[in-house]
Order: C-alpha cells, then structure tokens, then sequence
C-alpha cells in the first residue's frame, strides 16, 4: 500500500507533471522538541481502483510516569482514487508533547479493527535544552 512512509517537522506541496498533489516532507525525524506544534506523517501510496481511508492513532507509548501506550487520538484522511500521496496532522495535545516515546499505528479502511492496521511508526519527544 504504501511506497513512503516519513515522520516529518512539516511538509511541502508540490504539483506533479499531470498536475496532481505531490507531499514531500521537510526535516524528517524521529526525534522532536516539545515545542513542537505538529508532526507529520508522510506517504506515497501505490495506484488503487478504489478510494482508501488513512488512519493514524497517536499514542503516548512511554512518558513522565504516564500510563504506558495511552491513545492520544486519531486523525485521519481519505484518499481519492487519482490521490496517490497525503499526510496526515497531528497537532501538539492539549496538554502539550510530554517527553517520552510516541508511536503512531497506521490502519486503511473506515474504522479501527486489528485486520485494519498496516504498521506502527515511533518518534520521541526529547527535553529543550
């Protein structure tokens, strides 16, 4: 399904030769500060025949004496058939980035189920200094 898949600080777009929407990210990491407004997951994706749902789950996997792999929240996208790049947002929480390790699982279709996840992708949030 997927050709890329990078964690970034930000993303940029780009027109493609047939005119469609091309992302590319900017500063890929695995390691972020927590002033960080957002993280972005950035992909490729092969052709499909049909439109496809992303969905990435934001979970605080270790962090300050946190519950271990507590969900965050989701966000999600829905890809058109002539779609064949994306991102996905996922803005500081409330609360703000707690220094620990992160992990975002990555799931196609409408809804959340253990057939519907694809991978996991894991990035930290380290202390300013």
């Amino acid at each position: 399904c997927f050709t890329s898949l990078v964690l970034a600080h930000r993303y940029k777009e780009a027109k493609e030769a047939f005119q469609t929407d091309r992302y590319k990210p900017v500063n890929p990491s695995t390691t972020c500060k927590p002033d960080a407004e957002a993280v972005y997951m950035v992909f490729d994706v092969l052709p499909r025949e049909n439109p496809a749902h992303i969905i990435g789950q934001l979970f605080l996997a270790k962090g300050d004496g946190q519950a271990e792999d507590r969900l965050l929240y989701e966000e999600s996208v829905f890809l058109q058939t002539s779609q064949d790049s994306g991102f996905i947002e996922f803005s500081r929480p409330t609360a703000g980035w707690v220094s620990g390790e992160y992990k975002l699982k990555i799931h196609i279709g409408e809804k959340v189920t253990e057939a519907s996840q694809l991978g996991t992708l894991r990035f930290r949030i380290t202390a300013s200094k």
